[in-house]
């Protein structure tokens, strides 16, 4: 899926130069709906695309940059804070024009993107028409690439005009610089998925960060950097700290079971490939329809029975991790209490260890957070402790609730993961976990 941008000048208005000389009919398409397409009000016309300035849409892109490619969305059910909003929703452009309702918010893998009609307003001139019944979904790559090539023009437009030294062509230069300095980006990457602007992360917040990259991994602190970042306070990335420390159940998981693939190509979304290599495993262990009991989860994790049976957290977490030991030990610090919950939580562990291996010795995680890498995990364990053609045996196509609580039961899940196995396979009508309908919060325009 694309994002197609197009600017046909139209300079006028008496706005500061930058603005007025940046005046266009602007069009955004995503995947072939045109999210520009309006009702003018004034004019009793429908148009494809509206005048606006696309000077401030170029400076928001610039400015939002790091935590608009970086920063996740909340975890389900979480209200985004004003702060995020503002680094994630095309409106935040404002200078007075009437934006489109568009979301943006990335999976570290995929550009997700929401949008919905403006709702009537009579202090409006511009109702948009069109929104997208899904989430929809762009590479991160062919977004950033979409997103650039607009900010350039943007800036080529100023250029022609003699305006060469505005304050987008400063903020474009600065963040180009950065992207190209392995260390800068990092740098950069880690404050936005914490939910900090450039250079506003306290400086000990970000020495702690950086140490944790170094211990934990890149990709383990991706998924746990926007949990304990800036929506929690400046001193919880001492919990990560202490994890460290904290006692777990020591387990080696088989990797001559683990190590086998389904070899799905990368540019397949998470949660295929996800389905793809719990079917691989589920061969490999020579059970492809029937329920898996926990001993073959612990068995196949290397842990011992009596101490997951036994284990229970401490205190609530927003994370469950395991921190690679001496070998190919893994000390795994499960975060659920629920017995179901367990054996799901410890089935996406088997789901993490095959997605990332262990040879950058980096942590499993395990969140509810919507990261690729979140998807992935909760798709696998999904359909390995509840393979969709051993669920479609099991119901034969009786789809009543006490049918699903029965399957439910069957194979030891929950009853929200029944329901969305069967949604996602297109055999009931309901929320899919997977794609998010329309917007995933209620926006407030």
């Amino acid at each position: 899926m694309n994002l197609d941008i197009k600017l046909n000048w139209l300079a006028s208005g008496n706005d500061e130069p930058e603005y007025r000389s940046t005046m266009a009919m602007f069009e955004m398409c995503v995947g072939g709906t045109e999210l520009t397409q309006h009702e003018d009000i004034w004019s009793q016309t429908i148009r494809d695309g509206v005048l606006i300035s696309a000077y401030p849409l170029a400076l928001w892109i610039a400015s939002s940059w790091w935590r608009l490619n970086y920063e996740p969305l909340p975890a389900h059910n979480v209200c985004p804070t004003t702060d995020w909003r503002m680094a994630h929703e095309l409106g935040a452009a404002n200078h007075g024009f009437v934006w489109p309702q568009v979301m943006f918010a990335s999976d570290c893998e995929i550009m997700q993107v929401w949008a919905v009609p403006s709702k009537a307003s009579p202090n409006q001139s511009v109702r948009y028409l069109n929104g997208l019944n899904e989430s929809a979904n762009i590479s991160l790559g062919d977004f950033q690439r979409s997103v650039e090539e607009f900010v350039k023009v943007v800036i080529y437009r100023l250029e022609a005009v003699g305006i060469r030294d505005s304050d987008l062509v400063k903020l474009w230069t600065e963040v180009q610089e950065e992207r190209s300095n392995p260390e800068s980006a990092r740098y950069r990457q880690i404050e936005a998925e914490m939910g900090f602007d450039p250079d506003e992360c306290p400086e000990e917040m970000m020495r702690q960060a950086l140490r944790l990259d170094g211990i934990m991994g890149t990709f383990a602190l991706t998924e746990l950097a926007p949990l304990y970042g800036k929506v929690s306070g400046g001193a919880s990335l001492d919990v990560i700290e202490r994890m460290t420390t904290s006692e777990g159940i020591i387990g080696t998981p088989r990797q001559e079971i683990l190590k086998v693939r389904s070899g799905v190509v990368s540019h397949q979304v998470p949660w295929k490939k996800a389905v793809d290599d719990a079917r691989t495993l589920r061969k490999t262990i020579g059970n492809t329809v029937l329920p898996v009991d926990n001993t073959t989860i612990y068995d196949i994790l290397g842990l011992k029975p009596q101490d997951v049976e036994q284990w229970s957290p401490a205190s609530r977490s927003s994370a469950g991790v395991a921190i690679p030991g001496v070998g190919k030990e893994f000390k795994f610090l499960p975060r659920k209490k629920h017995p179901v919950a367990k054996r799901f939580e410890l089935s996406r562990f088997l789901g993490d260890y095959l997605l990332s291996g262990t040879s950058n010795g980096g942590w499993l995680t395990s969140t509810d957070l919507g990261t690729a890498r979140q998807k992935y995990q909760r798709a696998f364990a999904a359909e390995f402790l509840c393979p969709i053609d051993g669920l479609r045996d099991y119901l034969q196509n009786d789809f009543t609730d006490s049918a699903l609580e029965d399957a439910a039961y069957n194979f030891e899940v929950s009853l929200e993961t029944i329901r969305a196995l069967l949604a996602n396979n297109g055999l009931i009508s309901t929320f899919s976990r997977y794609a998010e309908p329309r917007f995933p919060y209620q926006p407030a325009y």
